[in-house]
């Protein structure tokens, strides 16, 4: 088009020039008029090029101008049936088209959606952050998934997931977004009903465990009363009673393992809390001498001893001494499994104001770091326990043990040289003793 107009002024000025020169003759030469033929001759030849040419251009814009409606009309088409709700919004977030699935998502007709700004559809509680989120995507890279609550038109909420991207001019400066909203309601539902099996899963595997658990613990005790009554039975006439007494001691003692197993057991019964162990007003260090002797004399430590010290005033102490016996024999039990013999166990008893320290320090394998955070799951045994029997359940009581009283529970270990587990426990004020001699009872025979 400029060539085009450039030819014309030329033309335009060669026949000023003519006139010119005519105007200095009275009458023309015949030179003078073949010349201006001449020039008006190639003039109309280059016109008649230029308007070839301006045909042609024409032409090529006319062919790029289909094309580009056919494309505008394809990705109108495109997005127009597009099974996901598509926005273009400008730069500050204010609906500018919509198409059919956008309709159907928010239940708004289409000439309600534009011009409203996208914000008014993001849930009260994540609005201003939807705001805040929508001011640095001017700076930001496209977001490949953004989760938003949405509030469609008297319907309710709903989880979205959206990606954004930015709509920019030739100069590359950002003049809108272009958005894409699913509604992942089915795959949130989805993503539950996995995790709700997993979790019957794992249950079931746990409850099949605990089963076998079950049958291997108790089957020690069960086989000794069944050989102890066998003996009984056979052997009961000519036996003297100095003799029947310690058949008699290992039947009680297999008993009493099997109602401690119990109470192991049922210390992870869900409906059960702190309300439910009511304290005892006792003297401690003798309960714990007490359950330590206990221990020595069902379970055997052989070459094992055990250090018991105790300081501050633990002559009375108010706590739940069922809970508290768990702690300890579980820590004792697992303190002589993975303790060499001819090695010595700690128990240090420090009883302060308002709590109780209990340490207890063994000799043994060790605890591997990776291990610490699993340390108290249940069913979960180190992976350096080797053939060392054992179900997986004893930490895993303790720790709710703790947990019922109130209590915290640390761990620090060393690999070849031992394990030394800290136990806070608090109770009332010292002052609140003489009230508590009173009103509290006294701790049950066990």
């Amino acid at each position: 088009m400029e060539n085009f107009t450039r030819q014309i002024e030329q033309a335009r000025v060669r026949l000023e020039q003519m006139q010119l020169l005519a105007q200095e003759f009275s009458s023309p030469s015949p030179d003078l008029l073949q010349q201006v033929f001449g020039e008006l001759s190639t003039a109309l030849e280059e016109l008649h090029v230029a308007t070839e040419e301006l045909q042609e251009q024409n032409q090529q814009l006319l062919s790029t101008r289909e094309q580009v409606e056919i494309e505008r009309e394809r990705y109108q088409k495109l997005f127009e049936e597009a099974p996901e709700a598509y926005f273009v919004t400008n730069a500050v977030g204010v609906i500018e088209e919509a198409n059919a699935a956008a309709e159907q998502l928010f239940n708004l007709r289409r000439p309600f959606l534009i011009e409203k700004p996208l914000a008014v559809f993001v849930g009260l509680e994540e609005r201003s952050a939807f705001r805040s989120q929508l001011e640095q995507l001017i700076t930001a890279g496209p977001l490949t998934e953004w989760e938003v609550q949405m509030l469609p038109r008297d319907r309710e909420s709903f989880p979205a997931a959206i990606s954004v991207s930015k709509v920019q001019d030739i100069q590359g400066n950002p003049m809108g977004f272009r958005w894409l909203i699913r509604n992942i309601s089915d795959l949130k539902e989805a993503e539950k009903n996995r995790q709700e099996l997993a979790m019957q899963r794992e249950l079931h595997l746990m409850k099949s465990r605990f089963i076998q658990i079950l049958s291997q613990e108790f089957r020690t005790p069960l086989n000794t009363i069944h050989l102890c009554t066998q003996l009984l039975e056979r052997y009961s006439d000519g036996v003297k009673q100095s003799k029947r007494s310690p058949i008699f001691e290992k039947i009680r003692g297999a008993i009493k393992q099997m109602s401690l197993l119990l109470d192991d057991i049922l210390i992870f019964n869900g409906d059960k809390d702190s309300s439910c162990f009511k304290p005892f007003q006792f003297d401690l260090e003798k309960f714990c001498l007490k359950i330590i002797e206990e221990y020595q004399h069902l379970y055997n430590p052989g070459d094992r001893s055990i250090n018991f010290q105790a300081t501050g005033d633990y002559h009375s102490v108010c706590i739940n001494t069922k809970l508290l016996r768990h702690i300890f024999r579980n820590i004792l039990s697992n303190s002589f499994k993975f303790t060499p013999e001819n090695s010595e166990i700690t128990v240090l008893l420090q009883c302060e104001k308002t709590q109780i320290i209990l340490k207890f320090h063994d000799q043994g394998v060790g605890i591997l770091p990776a291990d610490l955070p699993h340390l108290f799951n249940i069913f979960y045994r180190g992976n350096n326990v080797g053939d060392i029997p054992g179900s997986g359940l004893g930490l895993a009581i303790v720790k709710k043990s703790v947990d019922l009283l109130g209590g915290e529970i640390s761990v620090e270990s060393t690999l070849g040289v031992g394990t030394t587990l800290t136990i806070t426990l608090p109770t009332p004020p010292r002052s609140q003793s003489p009230l508590l001699k009173k009103s509290l009872p006294s701790p049950p025979l066990e």
